[in-house]
């Protein structure tokens, strides 16, 4: 089971990943303009260029990824439109990559943003059923 923690994840070490979403913008990066995912383009403003290009490669604009990672960053699909319908098939499917991911290695840490419940047909019991199913290594983070 994760750990819930509250703070700026950003703050502590491991690998950083945010919710986002599968839509380029016409400068080819990520749009990533709400959330953990503006927090991270703040800090790390070359982010939203290189995921842009990774799921342009992978999988296309608005196309389904599950969870993108690049260095210490990744990124966890939840919807395929910016400012889109959280999708709970999106979210399984990436939490199941995270959870293999995470499985197969131990002696990393992986923090995750509270995936949000907005705009959507996602309940908060719904997301929080998928996300216990996680291994101790993920810590899952809400802002204070």
């Amino acid at each position: 089971m994760p750990t819930y923690r509250t703070g700026e994840m950003f703050d502590v070490q491991g690998i950083h990943i945010v919710t986002a979403n599968s839509f380029i913008g016409g400068d080819g990066a990520l749009v990533m303009s709400v959330g953990a995912g503006l927090a991270m383009k703040m800090r790390y403003p070359e982010t939203p260029k290189i995921f842009g290009m990774m799921i342009k490669n992978y999988c296309g604009h608005g196309g389904k990824y599950g969870l993108l990672f690049c260095g210490n960053k990744g990124i966890l699909q939840t919807r395929r439109e910016a400012e889109g319908v959280m999708d709970s098939e999106l979210i399984t499917y990436g939490l199941k990559i995270l959870y293999a991911v995470s499985e197969g290695n131990r002696e990393m840490v992986f923090h995750l943003n509270h995936p949000g419940v907005s705009l959507n047909k996602v309940s908060i019991t719904e997301i929080d059923n998928l996300l216990k199913r996680l291994p101790e290594n993920v810590n899952i983070w809400d802002k204070e």
